[in-house]
């Protein structure tokens, strides 16, 4: 008898999980295809379906360390799939660990939900931003070279020398491809990084200067300025 009741329990639970398996797909793959195609209305309307449709409502009615799982799991799966959209390395590993973040401490479904969509539309957005496959093989050598020492302070020649292009030409190609200079743009790449560093509250404003490589946080503060048309210390507060 109680071995028939155990296997009654596994039946069901099997039943169950291939439920929970295939709404969690769709879910994902209507996403995914959102992610592919760089599309937040279809973001937007999914989380609307969601509240709408029993089927996707059931998914999220789930145990919120079940739900962190899978989330974690599928943003993993997304940030991925961003990599080969063109998204750089860098920007998606640190989206990655924002998001993660941002799971570990979710306190409810309802607000896992909300943050489930934000997450996705964000990387949407640092897609259209960032991405790279549209770009010729030259200007994502020189975009990723970018990317890769935000650190230090670079010059458009220390591109060409990298990537081994005539300084002019390179010039030329990046202000058509991308609509910007290459110094404009490697100041871009160093503020939007410099916030992630302002919004973690552990380093001064200074010291982030320093470790991004300007000569002074004066210098710094007029380039933050030019770009967002106000100063660090009135971006954060």
């Amino acid at each position: 008898m109680k071995n028939k009741f155990i296997n009654k329990e596994l039946s069901i639970q099997s039943e169950y999980e291939k439920d929970f398996s295939e709404k969690s797909t769709q879910l994902k793959l209507l996403l995914e295809g959102a992610i592919i195609s760089r599309n937040i209305e279809t973001v937007r309307k999914v989380a609307v379906d969601a509240a709408k449709l029993k089927d996707l409502q059931l998914l999220f009615d789930e145990e919120l360390d079940i739900l962190k799982l899978y989330i974690a799991s599928t943003i993993t799966s997304f940030i991925e799939t961003a990599i080969k959209q063109g998204l750089p390395k860098d920007v998606a590993e640190s989206a990655k660990r924002k998001f993660y973040v941002l799971i570990v401490k979710t306190q409810s479904t309802i607000e896992i939900e909300h943050n489930y969509f934000q997450m996705v539309e964000e990387l949407i957005y640092k897609m259209n931003q960032y991405s790279m496959n549209k770009y010729s093989p030259i200007v994502r050598r020189a975009i990723e070279y970018i990317h890769n020492n935000k650190f230090q302070f670079i010059y458009s020649k220390d591109i060409s020398n990298a990537i081994q292009v005539n300084r002019s030409y390179l010039s030329k190609v990046f202000k058509m491809e991308t609509g910007q200079n290459i110094t404009d743009y490697i100041h871009k790449v160093k503020m939007d990084f410099a916030i992630k560093l302002m919004e973690s509250n552990i380093y001064k404003f200074n010291e982030i200067a320093e470790l991004l490589g300007y000569k002074n946080y004066s210098y710094f503060s007029k380039v933050f300025k030019k770009i967002y048309r106000v100063t660090p210390y009135d971006y954060i507060k």
